[in-house]
């Protein structure tokens, strides 16, 4: 049977006070070891002051017995004027101030043990954010948070959006902005307990922009005898000074080129400042000649991009469908163009296109030689005869020339009135027919003269090459042209003998340039091995 403690005793002890769930773990698991006595859990250590959260103390008896009955204990809480049940096991306070209680535990057996356990109170406080904030702009304004005791603080500004620091108590807005903040402050030293609950207080927070950023827009291109008006888009309560003398009204109307500032002031006593240019045009200014001469090829260039650049941007609508600022034709007519610019002035312009002829003549279309195997034909590429000149990139004239490697060949083909045409084509190097070599005899006796039986041959892709004895039995394969065979059997332990074999060979070879493949090819014949 255990003894019980005495109040000195427990006054001199290191005791340990569990949170509720650890408890009820405890008081389910029937086979834990007991401890040492029943003790006082409960659900925090501390209390914020005002809350209605209240915190629990709970009488741990079971985790002493686990097999006890609660009905035959008794409990005695001190102050039992702070407690709300001051005999039952679990109560709930809500003291105003850190206080120590104490708590008898009187067992069915009547032993009684004693525990006590000091509850932090954390004063009442308040977090007061100043008074709202109404300023020409807001950019660079500080706010400033503050709470009514010394203690440290975790503060916080929620939202975050267009402050410096949302976890400083004064923060620096980075832009213009109208917002509502809400700071909380929560004190640093109730974040040591392991509930994670704080103490907190929060305090609003409206900050207005009275005058945001004011802008004339973008400058302004109009077309002669029209006018210009000019709004900020302001309210008409703001004082108006613009820079044309006596002008004071809300909106600015323009009907001359010129640059043109506004100074508007709010009744608050903000100003902000803004300059517009505005500039009228009689429409696009072109240098597009009245009739032009070239060749159909490459074809006459037509530019009609205005030389007044600062009127833009300009829209251009051709004849032709083109939307472009330059064409290039190779007919001869009339081509028309009607260029807008950036106030939507418009000027049409034709002109006339003589084109001269230009050589008719064509190189063949790309194509693939074999020069490999037949190194000995002359391969020749050519255009039509009769023009003036002929010039080829690979230094030939004539309208003709000869190849005698893959390349990109080209040539200008000139004509008696100076009209040229380009043309080029590509010719590569690539050989197609197939071409399979197996000899009919070898001796391999080791002088070093045909040594091996070698499978020759070009062109061949997917080759599946078989030799059989004259028995049928495979006695070697090879799939690519250059494997060789010494004569040895399939299990290279010995080599065969002196007789006539047999092979068979299946092929595929590539019948373009662009690795189309041709069917299967099939072959035979017989090998002697001589010794």
């Amino acid at each position: 049977m255990q003894n019980a403690i005495n109040s000195n005793e427990m006054k001199g002890q290191n005791k340990c006070h569990l949170c509720l769930w650890c408890l009820v773990f405890m008081a389910s698991a029937g086979s834990i070891a007991r401890a040492q006595d029943p003790y006082i859990a409960t659900s925090q250590n501390y209390f914020c002051a005002g809350s209605e959260d209240e915190v629990t103390m709970y009488c741990n008896v079971l985790a002493f017995d686990p097999e006890t009955n609660l009905a035959d204990w008794s409990f005695s809480w001190e102050p039992a004027v702070d407690v709300s049940d001051p005999s039952a096991q679990i109560v709930s306070i809500a003291p105003d101030a850190t206080m120590d209680f104490s708590v008898t535990m009187t067992s069915p057996d009547g032993t009684v043990y004693l525990d006590e356990i000091t509850i932090t109170v954390f004063p009442v406080f308040t977090v007061a954010a100043g008074p709202d904030l109404a300023v020409c702009s807001t950019t660079a304004q500080y706010l400033s948070a503050s709470a009514d005791i010394p203690d440290a603080m975790i503060w916080s500004w929620e939202p975050a959006l267009g402050l410096s620091n949302a976890n400083i108590p004064g923060p620096q807005l980075m832009q213009e902005i109208t917002q509502v903040y809400t700071v909380t402050a929560t004190l640093t030293a109730s974040t040591v307990f392991s509930s994670g609950e704080a103490c907190t207080s929060s305090d609003v927070i409206e900050v207005v922009s009275i005058f945001p950023d004011m802008s004339l827009g973008l400058d302004i291109v109009a077309c002669e005898g029209t006018a210009v008006t000019i709004d900020p888009g302001l309210p008409l309560n703001y004082e108006y000074e613009w820079s044309v003398e006596t002008e004071t009204l809300p909106v600015l109307f323009v009907s001359s080129s010129g640059t043109f500032g506004l100074n508007a002031t709010s009744p608050e006593g903000c100003e902000q400042s803004d300059v517009i240019e505005v500039t009228f045009t009689e429409g696009p200014e072109l240098t597009l000649p009245d009739s032009i001469t070239g060749c159909e090829n490459p074809g006459v260039v037509l530019d009609a991009t205005p030389t007044n650049s600062a009127t833009g941007p300009f829209e251009f609508a051709w004849s032709t469908g083109s939307n472009l600022a330059q064409i290039t034709v190779s007919a001869s007519g009339w081509y028309d163009v009607m260029v807008s610019d950036g106030g939507s002035c418009s000027i049409s312009e034709s002109t006339w296109v003589s084109t001269l002829s230009s050589p008719v003549a064509s190189l063949p279309s790309d194509t693939s030689l074999c020069f490999e195997d037949y190194p000995g034909i002359a391969y020749q590429l050519a255009v039509s005869a009769g023009f003036a000149n002929y010039a080829w990139t690979s230094g030939q004239t004539g309208n003709s020339i000869s190849l005698d490697n893959p390349g990109l060949y080209g040539v200008t083909i000139t004509n008696d009135i100076g009209c040229s045409t380009d043309q080029m084509t590509l010719v590569q190097g690539f050989c197609s027919e197939p071409a399979l070599f197996v000899p009919s005899a070898f001796t391999p006796d080791g002088d070093g003269l045909n040594e091996t039986l070698r499978i020759e041959g070009k062109n061949l892709v997917e080759l599946d090459f078989r030799l059989y004895n004259r028995w049928g039995m495979l006695v070697w394969q090879a799939d690519s042209i250059g494997d060789y065979w010494h004569g040895q059997a399939p299990d290279r332990t010995h080599y065969v003998q002196d007789e006539l074999y047999v092979w068979k060979a299946k092929y595929r070879h590539y019948l373009d340039d662009r690795g189309q493949l041709s069917p299967y090819s099939e072959a035979s014949g017989s090998v002697r091995i001589l010794r």
